[in-house]
């Protein structure tokens, strides 16, 4: 009966994402950010970050009140926070953002993870 229990306790963790398996850590990037007013979506523009100490590796965001809200506060460099998802074998399964500068208000219409060129580390290894 206790198989039995473990197996169903199993499969419906699967189902639901098999977060059994996963951990998640939240880690803070120092990233340097640009506007780019030629590419937009849904009306919103583009601004793009590049981590300090991974060059060539970025995260882009479309939105302009995120635009509006690093531009009054005016640095060069700004705080990002990433929650990291690793399976059980500590692989990188996912990442998002949760905090970009004290933003308050939704992150964008559309992002993204880029890399530039050919770097030789990544930030979630």
């Amino acid at each position: 009966m206790k198989l039995l229990s473990l197996l169903v306790f199993v499969f419906s963790t699967c189902f639901s994402g098999c977060s059994v398996f996963q951990t998640e850590e939240t880690q803070e990037f120092s990233m340097t950010w640009r506007v780019d007013r030629n590419q937009n979506n849904k009306g919103h523009n583009l601004v793009e970050f590049e981590f300090v100490d991974f060059p060539g590796h970025v995260i882009g965001h479309f939105s302009n009140g995120l635009i509006d809200h690093l531009e009054k506060q005016s640095k060069e460099e700004v705080i990002i926070q990433i929650e990291i998802t690793r399976d059980i074998f500590g692989e990188v399964i996912g990442h998002s953002d949760s905090d970009i500068a004290g933003y308050e208000g939704n992150a964008s219409t559309f992002s993204y993870y880029g890399i530039n060129g050919d770097p030789p580390v990544s930030p979630f290894e």
